[in-house]
């Protein structure tokens, strides 16, 4: 694996529905590694040996993981190489739109990517890839900022939307967006906790807060 190239898995938790009709807060996570192919071998053995002992899972989901799934996935991000996580989450104002939500996914999707961007040498490619929760013009409005950012700061950059469920690297992205909502909409922050202590998670704020 060439040690220039960043690989980027941006996952969300939360909804883009209007404060009245979904979640109060929406949550972005970005899950970044040298090595995605070492990180997602990982988490593909221990699907197989969940599989050989009777659990027939085809993926990790938080949010659709029994506990003891979730206690298991936690415990394979112990020691993993080369890699960092980073989140931010948002409570949505009462009177925002969908059209005013998927605005602030951007927002907040800019927001990661800078982080990463900045602490990137000029030299490497980051090759970022997002969840297809939003719809195609919304995406063509993402890449278009984002490419903006990666192009003032010289980085060579590919960007693809992709789902994060295949792909070992985009479950624990998935995993640590939505143990920051957990945080935020459930007030349990544990789960949290738990990915800053194994992945070198922290959170940043949204410099233009909504509203």
């Amino acid at each position: 694996m060439p040690r220039d190239s960043i690989y980027l898995f941006i996952d969300e938790s939360g909804d883009l529905l209007p404060y009245e009709l979904g979640s109060s807060n929406l949550v972005l996570a970005a899950f970044a590694t040298t090595s995605p192919n070492l990180i997602s071998s990982k988490i593909n053995e221990l699907r197989y040996q969940l599989l050989s002992s009777g659990v027939g899972i085809s993926n990790f989901h938080a949010a659709d993981d029994s506990r003891v799934i979730r206690s298991e996935f936690l415990r394979n991000l112990i020691d993993l190489p080369d890699c960092m996580g980073i989140s931010i989450g948002v409570q949505k104002a009462m009177e925002f739109t969908i059209t005013d939500v998927k605005a602030l996914y951007i927002k907040m999707l800019l927001a990661l990517v800078k982080e990463i961007v900045k602490a990137s040498e000029l030299n490497v490619t980051l090759i970022i890839l997002i969840d297809l929760t939003l719809d195609r013009t919304s995406r063509s409005e993402a890449k278009r900022v984002l490419k903006n950012l990666c192009r003032n700061f010289g980085i060579k950059n590919y960007i693809y939307f992709q789902s994060m469920k295949s792909d070992g690297c985009g479950q624990i992205a998935d995993y640590l967006a939505w143990s920051h909502f957990q945080s935020l909409e459930r007030e349990n922050p544990n789960y949290l906790l738990e990915m800053k202590r194994l992945i070198n998670a922290r959170e940043i704020q949204l410099d233009d807060p909504p509203g």
